[in-house]
């Protein structure tokens, strides 16, 4: 029985795709076989004319959409407990209309966002399951070197959250 001989064109590209196969898979290896680089710290982002300063950006992962009228209690560890420093309410972006922290009021220091997340999707008209599983949720951070920007981007729904340090 004869075999079928495949086209120069096909050969050529079976080909192309083995040699470019082994040299993905030697990279690999030898990727593997690298130590793993440490992860970078970045200093502080320094941004011409603006000042240091604590923003918050809220994102609504149910709707899809930036958490706006979403009721934030920003406080300070004062020793014993959090107490209340202000209450705003995000905008249509999501955001506090001026930095959380900024100037003389931006120090050191143990700080907590209580989002309201149950008055928000109540105020939405999700259709949630009763009772609501999160209602309130703590973001709690530390602020340890005043001359740094922090931005704290937060994502939540109504089964979970999550927030990290942004600049």
């Amino acid at each position: 029985m004869k075999a079928i001989q495949q086209p120069a064109r096909r050969r050529f590209a079976l080909s192309g795709l083995a040699f470019g196969a082994t040299v993905l898979a030697a990279r690999g290896a030898q990727a593997a076989d690298a130590p793993a680089a440490p992860a970078r710290a970045s200093g502080p982002i320094v941004l011409h004319g603006v000042s240091p300063r604590l923003t918050v950006h809220a994102l609504d992962t149910f709707h899809g959409a930036a958490a706006a009228g979403l009721r934030i209690d920003f406080s300070a560890f004062d020793g014993e407990d959090y107490a209340l420093l202000r209450s705003v309410t995000l905008n249509a972006n999501g955001r506090s209309d001026e930095p959380l922290l900024i100037g003389d009021s931006y120090r050191p220091g143990r700080y907590q966002l209580l989002l309201h997340v149950d008055e928000y999707f109540a105020a939405k008209k999700a259709a949630l399951p009763a009772p609501a599983f999160l209602t309130k949720l703590p973001v709690r951070f530390q602020v340890a070197n005043a001359g740094e920007r922090i931005h704290l981007p937060i994502q939540f729904g109504p089964w979970a959250y999550t927030y990290s340090r942004g600049s």
